[in-house]
């Protein structure tokens, strides 16, 4: 079975703007031609932590990189990867999202989906639940409940 593009996982990932750059930089410069170690670290100007940790989110994100003969291969196209490479949190406000959320296509579609998961408040639904139930009433309630109620 063929999972939809609108329920593609993805490693949960907060990442800065630089280090989406390099990433984005990373991939662009496999898709060019096969790099070696020794290029790539002097090309981004990274250490070799860095580089094996980029591998490692990109290996994550479902970016499949081949390392063969001490040259490392970007396994599919640049298109591919820049699809399944994390984005920065744009950090977004409510109106903005559903201006986006109402956007035709699968990026669209996917963030109305989170918006909607985000208002419809489940919390409150699961304590509504909790407060009529008569195995939650038998609990001890909290000192500042108790005070909060006589007031």
């Amino acid at each position: 079975m063929k999972r939809s593009a609108t329920n593609r996982r993805r490693p949960a990932v907060h990442i800065t703007l630089a280090r989406a750059a390099r990433l984005h930089h990373l991939v662009m410069l496999l898709a060019e031609a096969p790099s070696t170690r020794e290029q790539i670290l002097k090309t981004l100007e990274i250490g070799l932590r860095t580089f094996y940790r980029e591998l490692e989110l990109l290996k994550r994100s479902g970016v499949k990189v081949q390392h063969k003969d001490k040259t490392y291969i970007l396994q599919g196209t640049a298109a591919q990867a820049e699809g399944r490479l994390p984005f920065p949190d744009p950090q977004l406000s409510f109106a903005e999202m559903a201006e986006l959320a109402r956007c035709p296509g699968e990026a669209g579609q996917r963030l109305a989906e989170l918006l909607r998961s985000v208002i419809s408040h489940p919390a409150s639904k699961k304590k509504a639940k909790k407060r009529g139930s008569k195995a939650n009433s038998s609990k001890p309630r909290s000192k500042a409940k108790n005070e909060a109620d006589m007031t």
